[in-house]
């Protein structure tokens, strides 16, 4: 597929066919995860595989929509599809590093490799989405993350049958200030 269609292409899916994804087919997703850029080539993402429908239920029940954590409800339809990758940020050998500040390096460097991840999806003929409404200690709990590691985001990946709407997205223009911030292009 080309570049632009993959780009445009790319969707937020909410609904899964009951189908499940080869390993290799996940190896070629965390594959284009790892080509992502990173400050100081530390690659502080890591991935859990979660296939198991006992675990991606627990997942589910660790979601919530929007930013209701405390009353929000879970989003269920997360369990259709056949696996969830949870992109998880390592910052130790980032900081050791660079200190402290290198924590949003971290978290930028895991979204580069989600997106990577993202437009492989697309590539590969399946659908993805990405969640970042989660109770991060239940998620923890659950995948049984060592203290330190961050969980940044639940990834469901599958196939699908529907492709939604396309969003309307801002004009370049729209979002471009020339030398500083506020000062339009005339």
């Amino acid at each position: 597929m080309d570049f632009w269609d993959v780009v445009r292409t790319r969707r937020s899916i909410r609904h899964f066919l009951d189908r499940e994804v080869p390993e290799d087919t996940v190896y070629k997703l965390l594959d284009a995860a790892r080509w992502a850029p990173t400050g100081g080539n530390l690659q502080p993402w890591e991935f859990i595989l979660v296939r198991d429908r006992a675990n991606r239920e627990r997942l589910v029940d660790a979601t919530f929509l929007g930013y209701m954590a405390k009353t929000g409800k879970p989003q269920k339809w997360i369990i259709e599809a056949p696996i969830i990758i949870a992109a998880c940020g390592n910052p130790k050998p980032a900081v050791a590093r660079y200190g402290e500040m290198a924590q949003t390096n971290v978290v930028m460097d895991v979204s580069a490799a989600i997106e990577n991840l993202l437009l492989a999806a697309v590539d590969l003929g399946l659908a993805a989405c990405w969640i970042s409404g989660f109770d991060h200690d239940k998620v923890v709990d659950i995948l049984k993350v060592p203290e330190g590691v961050r969980v940044l985001a639940l990834i469901p990946v599958g196939y699908t049958d529907r492709m939604p709407f396309k969003p309307p997205r801002l004009d370049p223009e729209e979002v471009t200030y020339y030398e500083s911030y506020g000062n339009y292009k005339d």
